[in-house]
């Protein structure tokens, strides 16, 4: 599988896959296995990962974490994120 998707990344000289590594594999254990329903990240630490772009923008995993209490972010976050769940639904199917 790494070596699949390096061969995608990487340029035609073949001389920089090396730096592609951490990329390919953080995007190899924070994404969902259809099989178990985990990401191999869950399965090893027993959380899910959570990207640091999070904390700017707090999923409501990180704002229950960190005790977010104004009920209207929440309310606002929660609304935008089933938004994007309908985006990413709607051009699954386009």
């Amino acid at each position: 599988m790494l070596k699949n998707v390096l061969t995608k990344v990487f340029n035609a000289q073949q001389n920089d896959w090396d730096l592609h590594i951490p990329a390919v594999l953080w995007a190899y254990q924070t994404t969902c296995k259809k099989l178990t329903g985990q990401t191999p990240f869950r399965l090893v630490h027993g959380v899910e990962a959570i990207m640091p772009m999070e904390y700017i923008m707090p999923s409501l995993c990180i704002a229950m974490l960190i005790g977010m209490t104004d009920h209207r972010a929440l309310e606002k976050r929660l609304a935008q994120l089933d938004e994007l769940e309908e985006e990413r639904f709607f051009v699954g199917f386009h």
